[in-house]
């Protein structure tokens, strides 16, 4: 189940890597099941998020003893998903096999929704790259897709349970017609929009990817440079020369932009010569008000215009939790120096942004993401739902911190991702690599290299008439009908207990 999201080639094993654990579930008390349960998620994120280790690494400075033994934690913590599945099924799942075949499902889209995870990376990650899967998660969302993954693991196994069973094939067959229509779906899906986006204009659109290491502390800009002209600008200019109408940089650990009204007015100045419109990220201390005169700090997005001058800002509102801030620690300043006693430096304590943005650029509307954000399905509907008419995504990160490890590759498949639920273009540029733009479809137009330098120029397809996806309006429509699903299944159990009818394997 892990494997897909480290080789996306290998998506097929996802279909039915989960047959041994319902193996288990279905001969096992309550606690062997939540102990097969665990030991299941915890290989699970062990495998796919190994990168935590380097993160820890990174953010305190620890050794790698140290480092696993304080990522076992997130790895446990995130394995209470496949336990609270495999418990609930353990108990509530009967021998009537086409509510076997619905429950089983019901259950792992429910349970993955409503369970916290500090990074959310679900069973269906890995298939990024399987196109003509992805095209129906524009009507449900990537939980959809969660859906069919786990009915076809429970297909198969109650296929082979059933061999010498006098079972109705019923539900198999209506089983069969529902994979029959999402993949049908993902043909159409695919070859319309793939046709589509032939006919719109295109935009040169120039990403810079500088490769910067990662940093608690803030970097001394490279010799030859400073903070009011870095790398990044005279790639942009060398960009710009080639014909670029709007160039992005990435998310970086700091420019120093709103700390300097001289590097400011340098980048007014060198902007408005080149006459080419900025998108860019800096970390942006405020003075609030009604807060005695407390300083917070945002990590923010902002638009530069072709004359150099600040447009527009938007800043993160989906922050890491222990990286970005505390759960449960923020809102006392006591705790919140015990906190930042074991967490050091990397914890800046961010705040969070209150509101959506778009900004208008190169005839553009581009919905602006940082990081983070781009894990959370619902979140980036409800972004889209907001904003005008079309859109191009555009998502900055810095995943250095990471190392050079799968996890730059996951954070571009959830883009991809997120590019499908909503039918949009998607800039996804990442300061280490790997970068691309991905269309509506899911298609990857152009990819730069992992952990290289790297500035390139992209003709970018773009639609001003792109109308909201199914799921772009309604994103909670699919989970909430899990919800109700299950809550039903519990109910009919819970009676059927009271009553002693009852049939619990």
């Amino acid at each position: 189940m892990a494997t897909p999201s480290l080789e996306p080639t290998l998506f097929v094993l996802s279909w039915f890597g989960l047959v041994p654990l319902l193996y288990v579930m279905d001969r096992a008390s309550t606690k062997q099941a939540y102990i097969s349960g665990l030991t299941t998620g915890f290989t699970l994120y062990l495998v796919s998020c190994y990168w935590a280790v380097p993160f820890v690494e990174n953010m305190k400075g620890f050794g790698t003893l140290s480092s696993v033994l304080t990522t076992c934690i997130f790895w446990l913590y995130s394995a209470q998903v496949f336990a609270f599945i495999a418990v609930i099924w353990n108990r509530i799942s009967n021998r009537v096999l086409w509510q076997r075949l619905l429950l089983f499902p019901t259950i792992v889209v429910a349970i993955y929704s409503l369970t916290p995870n500090i990074i959310p990376i679900q069973i269906s990650l890995g298939q990024s790259e399987f196109l003509l899967a992805l095209q129906a998660i524009d009507i449900v969302g990537i939980y959809g897709l969660d859906f069919m993954i786990a009915l076809s693991n429970i297909c198969i196994y109650e296929f082979i349970r059933a061999r010498n069973s006098n079972h109705s094939r019923l539900p198999f067959v209506i089983s069969s017609i529902i994979f029959s229509a999402w993949f049908s779906y993902g043909y159409y899906g695919l070859t319309s929009w793939e046709e589509r986006q032939t006919n719109w204009a295109t935009k040169k659109v120039g990403l810079v990817q500088p490769n910067d290491q990662a940093s608690i502390t803030i970097p001394i800009p490279p010799k030859g440079y400073g903070w009011s002209y870095p790398p990044e600008m005279e790639k942009m200019e060398a960009l710009v020369r080639e014909g670029a109408e709007i160039v992005f940089w990435p998310e970086s650990r700091y420019k120093g932009y709103f700390d300097s009204p001289y590097v400011q007015a340098s980048y007014e100045h060198r902007i408005k010569a080149l006459s080419t419109p900025l998108v860019m990220q800096d970390l942006e201390r405020t003075i609030d008000a009604q807060s005695a005169g407390e300083t917070k700090t945002y990590n923010s997005m902002i638009l530069l215009s072709e004359d150099g001058v600040l447009q527009s800002t938007y800043r993160k509102q989906k922050r890491i939790a222990f990286a970005e801030y505390t759960p449960f620690f923020e809102p006392d300043e006591s705790l919140y120096q015990l906190a930042k006693s074991y967490f050091g430096g990397f914890l800046t304590n961010i705040s969070a942004g209150e509101e959506s943005k778009t900004f208008s650029a190169a005839g553009m509307n581009i919905i602006p993401l940082i990081c983070y954000e781009a894990l959370f399905s619902e979140f980036v509907a409800n972004t889209v739902n907001q904003q005008p008419t079309g859109g191009l995504f555009f998502i900055a990160s810095f995943d250095a911190w990471l190392g050079e490890s799968h996890a730059p590759f996951q954070h571009l498949a959830a883009s991809r991702i997120r590019a499908v639920e909503n039918r949009r273009p998607m800039v996804h540029l990442i300061n280490n690599g790997p970068s691309a733009v991905i269309m509506p479809s899911g298609r990857t137009l152009a990819q730069t290299s992992a952990f290289e330098e790297q500035s390139v120029l992209i003709d970018t397809p773009y639609s001003n008439t792109l109308a909201l996806s199914f799921y772009s309006k309604y994103p909670k429509l699919f989970t909430c009908a899990s919800y109700l699903i299950l809550l039903l299944f519990i109910l009919s159990h819970c009676i059927k207990v009271r009553t002693g009818t009852t049939h619990h394997e």
